[in-house]
This record gives structure tokens, sequence and C-alpha cells, in this order.
């Protein structure tokens, strides 16, 4: 299932390349990115806090401990590059584009 999303993330992505400016294709994205490193972060920490057995019992998933592991590696990564990158995020979406504002 994975493969395909992959596929059709790449497919909608050479689309974009090709019919919208680079300056909106790159904030559609980047608000994708951060849209799903909130999900994995709020998934994470749902997980870690509540003690949930979401799908199995915690006896269950002992082998989805590096699963958990590399996730909430991922989400701590994900917030350092956010806050190294912030300026150049804040830029990128309050730039204006020449397509959303042609000069007359």
């Amino acid at each position: 299932m994975e493969i395909f999303l992959f596929i059709a993330l790449i497919f909608i992505y050479m689309l974009m390349a090709f019919t919208v400016p680079q300056l909106i294709n790159r904030r559609v994205w980047i608000a994708a990115y951060s849209i799903s490193f909130l999900i994995t972060a709020l998934s994470i920490f749902f997980i870690s806090n509540d003690k949930q057995t979401v799908l199995m019992q915690e006896s269950d998933i002992n082998w989805y401990f590096f699963l958990y592991l590399f996730g909430a590696m991922s989400v701590m990564l994900g917030l350092i590059n956010l806050w190294i990158y912030r300026h150049a995020l804040y830029k990128m979406f309050t730039a204006v584009s020449e397509d959303e504002n042609p000069k007359a």
C-alpha cells in the first residue's frame, strides 16, 4: 500500500513541477510535510503518554520498538530542522510570486 502512495506522490509532484510555479510548488510540499510531521508527532505523543493499546496488546508490540524509536527520532530531527530553517520557511510562505501579483 505504501508503495502505491509513494508512486502517486511522485506522479503528483511531477505534474505540479510542470504546471505550477516553483514558489507555489514549494509551499504545497512544505505544508504537506509539516502536516504529516504534526500528525506523526501527535501520534507518538498519544501512544507514549496514554499507554493506549491502539491495535494490539502491549506485549505484542515489542518488535515495534524500533519503529517507535525512529519515529521519535524523526520528530526530534524535524523540530531541529524547522528551527534551523525557520527564517527561510517564513520568507517562502510570505513571499509574493510573480504569478500571484503580476505587474501591469
